[in-house]
């Protein structure tokens, strides 16, 4: 309660600055940063749970190929 009634008393004597609300150019690049965050843990899930899978398939991508999602891998999936 009381530090409402400080807020209201700042507030009433123009001592609060208003919130920050970026320009919509700004809110795009956050929204993206966000999503990237986001994919990046799903895309590291997908590679972990692929490698296995590709094993248990009899298709070896150790040798030669690090990145099972990289070119290599995807190369030697398709054959």
């Amino acid at each position: 309660m009381r530090d409402c009634e400080w807020l209201a008393a700042l507030l009433r004597h123009g001592l609060l600055q208003a919130s920050f609300i970026p320009p919509p150019e700004i809110g795009e690049l956050r929204e993206l940063v966000r999503y990237r965050q986001t994919s990046i843990p799903e895309h590291t899930a997908v590679a972990n749970r692929s490698q296995p899978l590709s094993e248990r398939a009899n298709i070896k991508l150790g040798h030669g190929a690090s990145d099972v999602l990289g070119l290599r891998g995807r190369l030697r999936r398709r054959a």
